[in-house]
């Protein structure tokens, strides 16, 4: 895991100076374009990412009602817009991210167990949804960039598929068992767990991720560029996969360069790529900066309840 991160890191960084070294001149005539993007596809980026965040407080609100706990949704995504800010904000983003979260779940009286097990299968979650999306887009084609990744991803994508249709009625059932009982004494009571409950979480997870894409879609059509949606998929995979990678505050720069790099590899003009990636950012992670910071000053100091 050590390498694999220190090879991810090193390949990021590398994409990331040649971006800034090599293509300087189109970096400058990008940010010049982004005055020329159309508003109306920009209104459309700006849709599509807060049905984004709405799916992905909807997903958490359904692992906490698992735990017969139910957190008002206004307040999951204010905590939503939040995560966000921190992540694309401070160094450590993603665990004090997590820690916030974990604090205010438990001021709404959501046992430690129901908070632990909310977070961790949110997680997994998201890593599970985002390769089923990256083999919807490696299924379009059997060519073309990202086209030597396919099989290996339609694979993973098969497995997940056949796991949650034989386990649908089982996993989530035990994971919440499993982290009720190791939680010791702080347990809620047992309540029936549907069997479709597991579909639901993946169908909110993928489309969590399928509208911040098509945040991307949204920011290539303002800019005039028009990419195929393998390379795009490809392509925007790659850069939430190196988001993942903790090196500066949301990726910093690291998802940009990789997105770019991928999208003008698939035959993207230089410029008009990096405009369009540069607006996906502002769109989906640099706005709620601020807006995250001004929400987490209303919210109440978590208080634990013990």
């Amino acid at each position: 895991m050590r390498a694999l991160r220190i090879v991810g890191t090193a390949a990021a960084l590398g994409v990331a100076v040649y971006l800034v070294v090599v293509r300087r001149d189109a970096i400058a005539h990008a940010l010049s374009g982004l005055g020329r993007a159309q508003p109306s596809w920009i209104a459309v980026a700006v849709a599509a990412e807060l049905a984004s965040l709405v799916c992905y407080a909807a997903l958490v609100r359904v692992l906490l009602q698992l735990g017969a706990v139910t957190v008002p949704f206004r307040a999951l995504l204010s905590l939503t817009v939040i995560g966000i800010a921190m992540i694309n904000s401070i160094p450590g983003g993603q665990a004090i991210s997590a820690i916030y979260w974990y604090e205010q779940l438990r001021r709404y009286a959501v046992q430690r167990s129901v908070a632990v097990f909310a977070l961790l299968v949110s997680s997994l979650l998201g890593i599970v949804t985002l390769v089923l999306l990256s083999a919807c887009g490696l299924a379009v084609g059997s060519n073309g960039f990202g086209s030597q990744a396919r099989y290996p991803v339609l694979g993973v994508a098969a497995a997940i598929v056949i796991a949650a249709v034989i386990g649908r009625r089982r996993f989530v059932p035990a994971a919440l068992w499993a982290v009720r009982h190791l939680s010791g004494p702080d347990t809620p009571p047992e309540q029936p767990i549907a069997a479709n409950h597991l579909v639901s979480l993946l169908v909110l997870g993928f489309l969590n991720w399928l509208f911040d894409a098509a945040v991307l879609f949204a920011a290539l059509a303002a800019v005039g560029q028009t990419i195929s949606v393998r390379a795009v998929v490809v392509a925007y995979t790659l850069g939430q996969l190196v988001s993942a990678i903790p090196i500066l505050p949301g990726g910093g720069g690291t998802i940009e360069a990789t997105m770019s790099a991928g999208l003008i590899l698939a035959g993207g003009a230089s410029a008009a790529v990096i405009a369009a990636v540069l607006l996906y950012r502002i769109v989906a992670a640099w706005a709620f900066v601020p807006l995250g910071w001004g929400l987490w000053r209303t919210m109440p100091s978590a208080t634990p309840t013990h």
